[in-house]
Parts: C-alpha cells; sequence; structure tokens
C-alpha cells in the first residue's frame, strides 16, 4: 500500500538488515510495481536496508518477473554485469526473507542448532550485499577517474639528438687498480671518529675578580669621571671575561653604586662610580679599599 503522496506506507518491524545497505546502486531503468511499493529497485533496497519496509511483504517473485521483463530489453553482452549482480542481490533477498519467515518460539530462549546456523548464513548474505555495494563503489570511482582523466597521454622524455651530439664522449683514464690505490688513501687519512668536547667545557673566569677590576678602575677616575664599558673591557683576555666584567656592571648597578648612561641601542656605555654610597645589599662593594666584593646568587635572582 502507498500513503498519500504516493511514497510506500513504511513499517517499522521490518526485519534485520545491514544499515549500510542503504547506499547500494542498481540499475537506474529498473522499477518494480508490488502491491506495498512501486518505484527504482534501488529504492526498494534502501527502504529494506533502513528498516522503512518489510522484508516479508515484498513479493520477490513479482521482482523477479519484472526484471526478466527489463532484461529482454536490454543488450546482454554489455549488460551482462547488471544481469549477474541482480541475481547476486536477489539471492541475498531470498535468503533474508527465508530467514524472516521461519517459524520459531518467541518464549523460548534456547534456539536450536538448526536456527543459530540459519541466522549466521543470512549474516553472511548481508555482507555478500555490502561487498557488492563496496565494489560498485569502487568501480563506479575507477569510472570516474577514468574518464576524467580520458585527454591525458604521457610525453615520452627522451635526450635530443642535437644535445646528445654535444656531450663529450667519457674516456676512462682511471683503472681498478688506481681506484683502489685511491680508496685505500681515502680510508687511511679518514679523521679518527670521535666527538670534539672542548666547546662544551667553557673556561671558567672568577666573577669576584672580574668585578674588583670593575671596582677598581672605575673608582681611580676623577669625581664626576666616566669611563666607556668598552674601555673598561679593552684588556680582557677571552669573551667570558667580558661576559663577567658585564654582569659586575648589572651587580653594581643593582647595589646602587653604580650609574650608567647610554643614548640608544648599540650606543656607547658610560659608567661612573657613585662614591660614598653603602651597597644595598650590606657588602663592601662601595667601599673602595676593599679587597673584596659581596657576590651571592641572590644578586642575580
Amino acid at each position: 500500500m502507498t500513503g498519500y503522496d504516493g511514497a510506500p506506507d513504511v513499517r517499522p518491524d521490518a526485519p534485520d538488515m545491514p544499515p549500510d545497505m542503504s547506499g547500494a546502486t542498481f540499475a537506474e531503468g529498473f522499477s518494480v510495481d508490488l502491491a506495498v511499493y512501486s518505484g527504482p529497485f534501488d529504492a526498494l533496497l534502501s527502504m529494506i536496508a533502513n528498516r522503512r519496509l518489510e522484508l516479508t511483504e515484498v513479493s520477490l517473485s513479482t521482482v523477479t518477473e519484472e526484471f526478466l521483463a527489463y532484461v529482454r530489453t536490454l543488450d546482454l553482452a554489455r549488460n551482462m554485469e547488471e544481469a549477474s549482480a541482480f541475481l547476486d542481490v536477489a539471492s541475498v533477498l531470498v535468503e533474508a526473507k527465508s530467514a524472516a519467515l521461519l517459524p520459531h518460539d518467541e518464549a523460548d530462549d534456547e534456539r536450536d542448532d538448526q536456527t543459530l546456523e540459519a541466522l549466521r548464513e543470512r549474516d553472511l548474505l548481508f555482507a555478500r550485499l555490502l561487498q557488492y555495494r563496496a565494489f560498485k563503489q569502487a568501480a563506479d570511482d575507477f569510472r570516474a577517474r577514468l574518464a576524467a582523466n580520458a585527454g591525458r597521454f604521457p610525453h615520452p622524455a627522451a635526450l635530443d639528438d642535437a644535445v646528445a651530439a654535444m656531450l663529450p664522449e667519457l674516456a676512462w683514464t682511471v683503472g681498478p687498480d688506481d681506484l683502489a690505490r685511491i680508496a685505500a688513501q681515502v680510508i687511511a687519512n679518514a679523521p679518527v671518529d670521535e666527538v670534539a668536547l672542548h666547546q662544551l667545557h667553557v673556561p671558567l673566569v672568577d666573577l669576584r675578580a672580574q668585578a674588583r677590576v670593575v671596582r677598581d678602575r672605575l673608582c681611580a677616575l676623577p669625581e664626576g669621571s666616566s669611563m666607556t664599558f668598552a674601555e673598561l673591557t679593552a684588556d680582557a683576555g677571552s669573551r667570558i671575561e667580558v661576559v663577567a666584567r658585564f654582569l659586575a656592571v648589572l651587580l653594581f648597578f643593582k647595589q646602587g653604586v653604580l650609574q650608567f648612561r647610554q643614548a640608544g641601542p648599540y650606543a656607547t656605555l658610560d659608567l661612573r662610580w657613585v662614591r660614598g654610597v653603602v651597597p644595598a645589599g650590606g657588602g663592601g662593594a662601595g667601599e673602595e679599599t676593599a679587597d673584596d666584593v659581596s657576590i651571592d646568587e641572590g644578586d642575580f635572582a
């Protein structure tokens, strides 16, 4: 039966069918006219798979007769694949309908071995139907890709004769003995397989000693005079000593005993010692005659 809009009257208690069957495609020109449904065979399979139509209400014999009539209008030489595909799908529907019509006692929870075997066979048939759909979609994808690339042809890549004639002829001037001698020389002169570690161990510098150098030189200047950082580090023996003296400058600035002035980025850095100021840390860095400089890890926190 059909609804008011001509659509088939669907029922929610359809037999178990794989939901993925709804995507199966079949002959576009084949339609069926049944008591419960009238329309394309593709749509019938989709409704059965989506449990919108009870399989037991579908007359498979009528479907088969209508397909045979449809096949007579086809060129079997070109449409043999479509006919064989219908037989495969129809066999699945027949087996599924047979399993649905088998009598069984719903009140009995224990099924016999034959019923369980029938259910397993039904599941295998459903799997075959899904396999058919997958191969059908893959074939359609291959067909579409072949059609999209039908106008493309490979271009033979060969060296032009004019260019080949310009290449010089290869002349072998080294023999096997020469190659062996060269290889032995390369192996003999190969560098020792070791990892250099000297770059990982930077020479240590006494930060307190470099801080005393900074303090003594700035304190030796006349009152109100300044010294550039370049002048302060002119006699530094290594880059790490320059870094240590710069850390000392930052330390003294933090303690409040040193002032600096710089007009802009990368400009000259002028340094001046502030006389008579007690360091914020309470150490002897502000005392010009002190022999040591008070430095601890907290100064750089």
